[in-house]
Parts: structure tokens; C-alpha cells; sequence
């Protein structure tokens, strides 16, 4: 109790664990013992006079399952404690609650004996909870089960090809809508978008209102209008009578505003060419008399403006109708199967406690004390169901700005700073606004301050930075609170405090770029780990005693584990074992591949690719040179193992025994479970054992148990046979899905923790070292996307270059959390490290904005006089500054030299080899390995438009060949030919406007030219007439040693029972030229018709070039 008393936030902590009359938020920062408070609040709870709880009245709900049981663990050993009447602990209740030894020691054997029916876990578990208590008011099966994704994929994929089935067939009845919805974007694009509108928290009902809304309102139209304010009165104090480029890209921007205020989304075509194309072009510099703020506030409105270009509201209208019916049918079916989704559950049980009047009285009335851990990690769904919880008795509202808490209630405990889960849908201004919340309604906040992890030299350093990159800002970044050391701690390691550890380019290099940075780093981290830290370091452990600072000390820690893997290369050449915890890591490790390839090479005998695998993993140990040898004897076939016999080769007995094995496997296999099959392998070939026998040891062979695991989880698919399987697991390699590795008492092993800071959070270790600091921070986003905005209820949706208008606001709003959450992530890495954190990265060329490195140049900003070669100061912290010039040779391992007994090589016959070598180096390095049909001609033909440089003639000629081709590929001959603009737009929209707004004007000019004077023509009224086989159809084919042809046949039709090869071509030619044109471009007309003829097996093929722009044909 002393040491509590001596804390600075000491009175928090206490009315934080006591408070009853009030609803309670704690913002606990890191390190300061949230878990503690969360324990010691259930633990009053169940002593409190008077209305002392029991434990199933009580919901504490944490953000991972790993969380919640560390909580129940910390929970039974305190009630243990009570239970044995250990003097500190049952004084406190004593004391506080004038309880007696035998009072308290009796409720908390009642509390133990309950432990497991109590409701601590996660706020999925609990809503899974819920659900069950009610299936029929939720309108669910009660025997349910919980669905990880997999069996949504699976019924979505199943379900979409019979769909397009029915919806392209002819007898498909929104022919007209697909072919508007299909101008925009491919099949593969729509079935990403509707995959995501799929989800339980897409509220199609609300989407479809805001893709048919017409006019702004609620607070998408509050928001453009402070917006249109802002830009108008930036305009007024920087215009000029003769207005730059800003001025004139701001007034348009203003002008879109207006016209989107005053008419809604149909108002944005009310703006003229000249306005559409001042607001196409890039920005810039800022010019003379803008201040930078000035500057960065005008380049986010004009951004505005250009996202509004984009806007097409009636597309996604077309969109959301198109796919309405299947979405229904998705979520239909999975629920008649049985599943519900995670965030089915949690959807289903808001919906559940709004909807349904006697059930929320009834739980409310059950659980009379909710506690909440990680509440910033929260996403809005689970925030209204926690609302919903503790919405006082007799109430009952539907909105959650509504509801009124009952006072005591609820206890919540977060930090803001620590936010940073979005991509898992955690808002943060969702988070302020329900703390705000409960605040008015009378609650009231504690702060934790007191950190019980770091010493005092990373927190100087921690608070300082932070101080200077947390600058405050309303439902994007909340201030920094600074953290205090626990009282008297000591450095635990000899070498303490915070270390900037950077390399740097030597002065021959010269491009020191990211990737060059990135190798140099990772090898001098490694060999100052292996041959400074490791062996001149000490720990000084729990009993006080010193001893060497190991493996398992240290955690490599990395804003994403795409990132590592240059650092495990480099780690494994100096021998430091490691270990990784992170997404999508399961699928990259080495064993579960190679057991991906040996369940190929059983399934099919004839996947000659898995099985050169199984040949090269540790189960074959041959080398690529000994495969070549194989192959040589046509021997990659384990069917054909009496092509062996005669094969003189060291490794011909280990190739043979292994095929026998495969051979024998291949049959028994298919016959028994896929899990009992995987038995099987395991018993018949030492794959657990060499797994054992390798760098990751137990972690690899509990990787394959793993896939075992899998197996028998899938088992109660009817159709997944081994094949089925195999396909699986080949595409969960492709797509790297989230999946960890099977756990282990990772603690247990001396080896380095490599994990993200996502996995980090929550950990903690004596030394901390977050490499890469030079590297960008940007994620690109690609392909269609659906997000939503809790506060403002708006979606975005984007596909194919275009967007609703919801996603001008929430993809503004999302971009600035994002760039708040890097500098989060900083905070959360930083903040592991007990006492020796490294910060490290280089010094490249080119440095990016989007760094660590520049961050922490941020935080530096106005220090440099105070700081020297080896030294920073940041405020009243300091950092050790370390240089290290960029080593060339990179270790490797030993080599032994060669022995006496073996005869050295003659130099004299390698002089002789040596001219020979050279000459036919040479010539397989001018001997392109990939060729297309137009190097065949010797490139393409020039085009020469007036008024043009030469160097924009070979553009503009380019771009107009490749949208007459896209237009062509995508036009129906039987449409009206007056159609063929809308045709021709669409293409320039998606294929120009956005990398080539300068051209559009005289693209467009040349395309319709171009087609007025194809479309009348003989050769489009002959193709009116045919049956197109296959348009853009791709083909590879070998033409010549060492080399393959790529490229792609532009029209395949049949007509009057003869097959016809068709190429575009877009010359700018005479009719009477034609033929000298044809004659240099027969070369790429043998090769098509030859790629044709092997593929399709047809001896007689015609082929024709389709000159567009004279509209002749000339048969070849």
C-alpha cells in the first residue's frame, strides 16, 4: 500500500478501482498497469459494501482471447490469495469495507467456484453469448457455429459463378444494367466489391438510400459546407486579379462546392471543360505569397475537388441494384447452414439488444457491471452494443446518441495514443465521442500515468518526442500525456537508455536507395548483435543477480512483417536464432510449403513443378545441378522409376527409394481421410524429423501438426478430398490469408522475438529494436474498396475510377487518421522497450516523407545546436547517436579450402574457354528472353498529329492505338453506331483521364475520327455478320532458343464455317499503301496463326489485318 501511495496517480488508481456512484473511463498509458486495475475492479466488485456483486454478474470483455486469459489468471491467483486469508491482500477489505477474514475469503471461494461461468473474454465470445441465450429473436439456428471467413469464401464463390450464370445467360434480366456496370469495370473487380458489401456491417438498406439520394444532406452536406467556407475564404484572401495556377485550381474548387451544394451530386456536370481541366492538373509548389499553412489547407480543398470529379452516384446505384438480389442470397445461405461470421455475431446482437425490448431489460437486469479493456482498439458496433449494456433500467432508446447511462455501470479502460487497429475498423473519433459521452452524462475520466516498465532514460526520450509529434487535433490525435517511472526503478541491462543507430552510404556508392539501405542495415544490425551486444552485455534478473543478456532478451519489432525478411537473412548468417509471431506468416514459412508441394506430388504424379520441390526440400537434399541431371534422363516422374536403373549418379538411390515411397503413397492416399493421409506421409517419410532437425525446430514441426490440424478441422466437408485440399492450401499460399504460426511457449526458447507492432502491443522486453526506420509508411490502396464512417453514417465505395459521393468525406477523413496512426505505431514500438531501445534505419539518397526518420527529424526540430556527432537532445531527453559507414562484404560462411590431394584446374585451358564464353555471353545478352509480336516488325509505325513535338507524337499515337484496341474489345457489333461515343469516353475515363489528362481533348478527337471512318466501312459491316470466338485472347509461345513470344490476338470469329484471325491496327495510311504496310507486318501474322493452330489443334486458319482508319482488310 505504501509503494501505491508513493505513485504520482495514486489517487486515480484508487478511485478508478472504487468510484460506484459514477460511470468510470481510466486512460491508462503504456506500461502502467491496466490489466492490475481491471483485476483489482472486479475483485472490489465482488467485496464492495454494500451491494456487493457475484461473478456472473459481471462482464469483463478485453480486446484478444489472450488477454482475457491473462485476466482470468491474474483473477484466480488473487482469489487464491483471499482464499489462503494472506494478510496483504485481505486487509485492504478489511479496511475498506469492514469486512471479516472469513467474509472475504468466503466470496471469493464463491467467485473461483463461478470463475468459469463468469463472462470474461472477448466482445465476440460474448456476443456469441447473447445469441445463444435468444435464437429465436435473433432469428438465428441455436446450435450455430462460429465462422472464421472460410466458409463464407466458400459458399461466395460457389454461389457467384452460378449467379453470372443465370444473370448472363441469356435469360438474365438486367442485360442493359451489367453492360453500364461492366463499361466501368471488370467481372473481377465487381466480384472483390461485392464480396465486401457482403459483410454483416454493411447496411445495404442505408447505402442504397445514400446512392439514390439526389440532393446532400445530414453531415456529409454539414462537412462540404465548412468545406465550401474555408476554400471561399481562402480564396478571398490569396486572389488576384491575374490568378496563377492556385488561384485559378482553388476558385474551381470553390465552384465545384457551390454547384454540389446548390443542386447535388447532378450539379458537378454543370461544370464547364475549362474549370474540369484547371482542376486535372498537379498543384505544385506553392508561389510567391502563400504561407505554408495557407498552401497545405488549399492543396487538401482542391484535393476535394479533384476527388469529385470522379463522383458517380448513378453508377453505384446501377451497382448496388445489380447485386442487391445476391447479397441477400449470400447472407441467406449462410445463415440456413449453420455459420454466422465474427462480425455476424456482433451485427446479429446489436441488432438483437436495439431491436428487442425485453431482451435488453432482461440482460441488463443479468449483468450489472461492465468492464471493457483496450477501448480505443474497439470497433463502433461493439461500442453501441456496450452503450446498450449500460443504458439505465426502464430505458429503452434505439439510437445510441440517445441512451442514457446508468451511473456506475460501465468501466472503461483505453488510451487513445495506443490507437492504432483501423484497418480492423477502430475509429477514433468514435472512441472520443462515446468517452465524451459518458463524461456529460456525469462520469468521470482517471488518468494512469505511472509507468512500471521502462526506466527512466526511454521515457525521457518517450515523452519528449511525443510531446512535439502528438499534436491535438479533434477525433484525428489526442495530446500527449507524459508517463512517469516507477519510483526507485533501476536499469535492468548494462547497456540502457535509447540508441539512433544509422548507416550510411560510402562515398563510392552512388545510389544509396531504400532496398541498398535496407540490405546494409540488416547486416550491420546483425553483426552488431552477434559480435557488441550479445557477448558484453548484462541482465540483472529478478534476484538480483547479473547475468548475460540472451537471445530471448530481445525482440525485433517492424511496422509489418513484409518488411523482415532481408533481417532474417542476415540473422541466419550470423547464426542468431529467431523466432516470428505476425499476420500472413504461416503460409511463407518453408516447411508448410514443402509439405504444400509433397501433397501436390502425391495427389498428381504428373505436377512435375511440386514434385522438382519435394526433390529440392530436405526430404530430396538435391541440388539444382542434380535435378538438371534428372531431367536430362527424363526422369522428374516417380511412375517411370526404372528410368533410374541406369543412371549413374550419387544421388540415384536416395531419388529411387523416395519415389517408391510417393508411388505407394499415391495410391493409398486418396482412399483415407485427408488427416489419416497426412498420418500417413507422416509415417511412411521423415518429414517431422528433418522438420525437427532444422533452424526453426519445434516451431516447424508444430507448423506441420498444424496442417494436419487443418485437415481434420475441414474434415465435414463432403467434397474436400485430398485434391480438394491440395487446391486449398495452393491458394491460401497464393493470397498469404492471415494466419499465424501453431503457438508454442515461444518464452521457453532462447531465440530473438521478430513480430509487428501490432503483435507487440501489450509485450514488453528488455531491449527493443525497430530497424527500417528509412523506409515509407504508405499502404497504396488497390482494387475496389467499401469503407464506412461510424459518426457521419456515410459510405465510400470505389471501383474502376469511380466513386460515390460518401467517399469524398470518409476517404478524407480516413487519409488523416492514417497518417495520425503512423506516428501512433511509433508510440506503441517505442514504449515496449524496459531498457535498452534501438532506433534504427539509413541514411538513403532520396529520403521519404512518410519515415520513421522523418518523424523523428520532426521531433529533432530546433535541437540541432545542442546535439554533436554521437549525441541528441530532444527537450530534457537525450539519445545516443550511433554512425556506421556501409559495409560492401556481407559474411557469409566459412569455406573450406580445397585439399592437397585435389588437382588444381590447368589456367591455361581456362584462358583458351574464356573468348568462347565471352562470345556467347554477349549474344544471350542481346537475346531478349520475352519478345512481342511488334518486335517482330521492328517496332510500330510512326504517326505524326500537328502541332505536336515528336516525343508527344509517339505518346498521343500509343494512347490512341491502345483505346481503339480497348474500345473494340469491349464493343458489341450489333450495338447502333451512334453508341460507339459513349464506347469511346468510357474507355478514355479509365484508361487516360487519370495518368493523361493533357491528351483527352485530342484522343477524343482521334478515336471518333478513327471510327466515322471504320464503322461504315465493308470490313465492320463483315464482322456485323460473324461470330466472335474470343477478342484480346493472350498467347506465350516459344519463337526461336531461349525465347517466348507474348502477346495478345485482338478478334478470333468464325464466319461461313471458317476461322478468322483478325489484327487491328491503327496506322495513319493511305488505301493504295496498305499492302507495302502488310507486307512488313506478315512476320507477326505467321506467329499468331501458328500459336492458334497449336492451341486450338486447326490445320486451316485465315488471317486478315483490319486497317482501321482507311477501313480496309487485307487477307494474309
Amino acid at each position: 500500500m505504501s509503494e501505491l501511495a508513493a505513485l504520482a496517480d495514486s489517487q486515480d488508481r484508487f478511485r478508478a478501482e472504487t468510484t460506484w456512484d459514477r460511470n468510470v473511463v481510466v486512460m491508462a498509458g503504456a506500461g502502467t498497469g491496466k490489466t492490475t486495475i481491471l483485476v483489482n475492479r472486479i475483485l472490489n466488485l465482488l467485496m464492495r459494501e454494500p451491494n456487493p456483486l457475484v461473478i456472473t454478474e459481471i462482464v469483463a470483455l478485453t480486446f484478444t482471447n489472450k488477454a482475457a486469459t491473462e485476466m482470468k489468471q491474474r483473477l484466480r491467483v488473487q482469489l487464491l490469495r483471499l482464499i489462503e486469508q494472506k494478510e496483504d491482500m485481505i486487509s485492504n477489505f478489511r479496511t475498506r469495507y469492514h469486512l471479516s477474514p472469513e467474509q472475504v475469503g468466503e466470496r471469493a471461494k464463491k467467485a473461483l467456484e463461478q470463475l468459469e461461468k463468469s463472462q470474461i473474454g472477448t466482445l465476440h465470445s460474448f456476443a456469441a453469448h447473447l445469441l445463444r441465450l435468444y435464437p429465436a429473436d435473433s432469428e438465428i439456428d441455436p446450435l450455430f457455429q462460429e465462422d472464421d471467413g472460410s466458409r463464407f469464401k466458400e459458399i461466395f464463390h460457389f454461389s457467384w459463378d452460378r449467379w453470372l450464370h443465370d444473370e448472363l445467360g441469356s435469360a438474365g434480366p438486367q442485360h442493359e444494367r451489367w453492360r453500364r456496370v461492366l463499361a466501368g469495370a471488370n467481372l473481377e473487380d465487381l466480384r472483390q466489391l461485392t464480396m465486401a458489401l457482403a459483410g454483416d456491417f454493411v447496411d445495404v438498406d442505408e447505402l442504397d438510400h445514400q446512392c439514390r439520394s439526389l440532393l446532400l444532406e445530414g453531415s456529409l452536406k454539414d462537412w462540404v459546407m465548412v468545406m465550401h467556407g474555408r476554400a471561399t475564404n481562402l480564396l478571398a484572401a490569396q486572389d488576384r486579379p491575374k490568378r496563377r495556377k492556385a488561384e485559378q485550381m482553388l476558385a474551381a474548387a470553390v465552384q465545384s462546392m457551390t454547384l454540389l451544394l446548390q443542386n447535388g451530386p447532378a450539379g458537378l456536370d454543370q461544370l464547364t471543360q475549362d474549370e474540369q481541366a484547371i482542376l486535372e492538373k498537379d498543384l505544385g509548389k506553392a508561389p510567391g505569397g502563400w504561407d505554408r499553412v495557407s498552401f497545405q489547407e488549399a492543396a487538401s480543398i482542391i484535393g476535394l475537388a479533384q476527388q469529385l470529379l470522379s463522383v458517380d452516384q448513378s453508377y453505384f446505384q446501377d451497382v448496388v441494384t445489380l447485386v442487391r438480389p445476391f447479397l441477400n442470397q449470400i447472407r441467406q445461405g449462410l445463415l440456413t447452414s449453420g455459420w454466422i461470421p465474427f462480425d455476424g455475431l456482433l451485427a446479429r446482437a446489436k441488432t438483437l439488444l436495439r431491436d428487442h425490448p425485453a431482451v435488453r431489460t432482461r440482460i441488463k437486469q443479468t449483468y450489472r457491471a461492465i468492464l471493457v479493456d483496450e477501448f480505443q482498439d474497439t470497433d463502433p458496433v461493439q461500442y453501441e452494443i456496450i452503450l446498450y449494456l449500460g443504458e439505465t433500467a426502464g430505458s429503452h432508446r434505439t439510437q445510441w446518441q440517445d441512451i442514457e447511462l446508468e451511473p456506475g455501470k460501465l468501466f472503461i479502460v483505453g488510451d487513445p495514443k495506443q490507437s492504432i487497429y483501423a484497418f480492423r475498423r477502430a475509429d477514433i473519433e468514435a472512441f472520443e465521442r462515446v468517452v465524451e459521452k459518458i463524461r456529460v452524462g456525469g462520469g468521470v475520466v482517471y488518468s494512469l500515468v505511472t509507468n512500471f516498465r521502462s526506466n527512466e532514460a526511454v521515457l525521457a526520450v518517450v515523452n519528449n518526442v511525443f510531446d512535439r509529434l502528438f499534436q491535438p487535433t479533434e477525433h484525428i490525435q489526442p495530446a500527449n500525456e507524459p508517463l512517469a517511472v516507477k519510483p526507485q526503478r533501476q536499469p535492468e541491462v548494462s547497456v540502457s537508455g535509447v540508441q539512433l543507430r544509422l548507416v550510411t552510404a560510402n562515398e563510392d556508392d552512388e545510389e544509396f536507395d531504400v532496398q541498398v539501405a535496407t540490405r546494409v542495415e540488416a547486416e550491420a544490425l546483425a553483426r552488431w548483435l552477434k559480435e557488441e551486444l550479445l557477448p558484453g552485455t548484462t541482465v540483472t534478473g529478478r534476484d538480483g543477480l547479473d547475468g548475460p543478456l540472451t537471445l530471448g532478451h530481445i525482440a525485433l519489432i517492424f511496422r509489418k512483417l513484409t518488411q523482415a525478411q532481408v533481417y532474417l537473412d542476415a540473422l541466419r548468417r550470423y547464426d542468431i536464432a529467431y523466432i516470428t509471431d505476425g499476420e500472413k506468416h504461416f503460409y511463407r514459412r518453408q516447411e508448410v510449403i514443402d509439405m504444400v508441394n509433397l501433397l501436390r506430388a502425391i495427389d498428381n504424379p504428373h505436377d512435375s513443378i511440386a514434385l522438382v520441390g519435394v526433390l529440392r526440400s530436405p526430404l530430396g537434399s538435391m541440388a539444382d545441378q542434380d535435378v538438371l541431371a534428372l531431367q536430362q534422363i527424363e526422369g522428374l516422374g516417380y511412375q517411370h522409376v526404372e528410368r533410374l536403373s541406369s543412371w549413374n549418379h550419387p544421388r540415384a538411390g536416395t531419388v529411387r527409394r523416395l519415389y517408391e515411397q510417393l508411388a505407394e503413397l499415391h495410391q493409398l492416399a486418396p482412399l483415407r481421410a485427408v488427416s489419416d493421409a497426412i498420418d500417413l506421409i507422416f509415417d511412411r517419410l521423415p518429414v517431422l524429423e528433418l522438420a525437427a532437425a532444422s533452424l526453426h525446430g519445434e516451431q516447424a514441426v508444430a507448423n506441420l501438426r498444424k496442417i494436419r490440424e487443418m485437415a481434420e478441422a475441414l474434415a465435414d466437408r463432403p467434397h474436400l478430398t485430398l485434391t480438394g485440399f491440395v487446391d486449398l492450401m495452393i491458394t491460401r499460399i497464393s493470397e498469404q490469408p492471415d494466419e499465424a504460426e501453431s503457438p508454442l511457449v515461444e518464452e521457453s526458447l532462447d531465440a530473438i522475438r521478430v513480430l509487428t507492432i501490432h503483435k507487440a502491443k501489450g509485450l514488453e522486453f528488455p531491449v527493443v529494436i525497430l530497424p527500417g526506420l528509412h523506409q515509407g509508411a504508405k499502404n497504396l490502396r488497390k482494387g475496389p474498396s467499401v469503407h464506412h464512417d461510424w459518426s457521419s453514417r456515410c459510405y465510400s465505395l470505389r471501383m474502376g475510377g469511380r466513386s460515390n459521393l460518401g467517399a469524398v468525406l470518409v476517404d478524407m477523413k480516413m487519409a488523416a487518421r492514417e497518417e495520425a496512426e503512423q506516428r501512433r505505431l511509433l508510440y506503441v514500438g517505442m514504449t515496449r522497450a524496459r531498457d535498452l531501445l534501438v532506433l534504427s534505419g539509413g541514411q538513403t539518397s532520396h529520403p521519404g516523407h512518410d519515415t520513421v526518420l522523418s518523424l523523428l527529424g520532426e521531433a529533432m526540430e530546433g535541437e540541432e545546436d545542442r546535439s554533436t556527432s554521437d549525441r541528441i537532445d530532444i527537450g530534457t531527453s537525450r539519445l545516443t547517436r550511433v554512425i556506421t559507414p556501409a559495409t560492401v562484404a556481407a559474411r557469409r560462411r566459412k569455406q573450406e579450402p580445397l585439399s592437397p590431394m585435389v588437382p588444381r584446374p590447368g589456367f591455361d585451358s581456362i584462358l583458351m574457354r574464356h573468348p568462347a564464353r565471352q562470345v556467347e555471353w554477349e549474344r544471350c545478352r542481346a537475346t531478349p528472353r520475352r519478345v512481342t509480336p511488334s518486335a517482330l516488325v521492328g517496332g510500330g509505325t510512326e504517326v505524326v498529329f500537328p502541332h505536336t513535338t515528336p516525343r508527344r507524337d509517339a505518346e498521343l499515337g500509343r494512347l490512341v492505338g491502345v483505346c481503339a484496341h480497348e474500345v473494340l474489345e469491349q464493343w458489341d457489333f450489333a450495338r447502333p453506331d451512334a453508341e460507339i461515343h459513349t464506347g469511346i469516353m468510357q474507355t478514355i475515363r479509365h484508361s487516360v483521364a487519370q495518368d493523361h489528362p493533357e491528351l483527352i481533348h485530342e484522343i477524343t478527337e482521334n478515336l471518333t475520327s478513327l471510327f466515322e471512318r471504320f464503322l461504315p466501312s465493308e470490313p465492320y459491316k463483315i464482322l456485323q455478320r460473324a461470330t466472335v470466338l474470343g477478342r484480346e485472347v493472350p498467347c506465350v509461345m516459344s519463337c526461336g532458343e531461349n525465347q517466348l513470344m507474348e502477346g495478345a490476338i485482338d478478334l478470333i470469329y468464325r464466319l461461313d464455317g471458317r476461322i478468322w484471325i483478325a489484327d487491328y491496327k491503327t496506322d495513319e495510311v493511305a488505301a493504295e499503301d496498305v499492302q507495302a504496310r502488310v507486307d512488313r507486318y506478315r512476320p507477326q501474322a505467321e506467329m499468331y496463326m501458328r500459336a492458334v493452330e497449336r492451341a486450338l489443334g486447326l490445320a486451316s486458319l485465315s488471317f486478315q489485318f483490319i486497317f482501321l482508319r482507311p477501313g480496309v482488310v487485307v487477307d494474309v
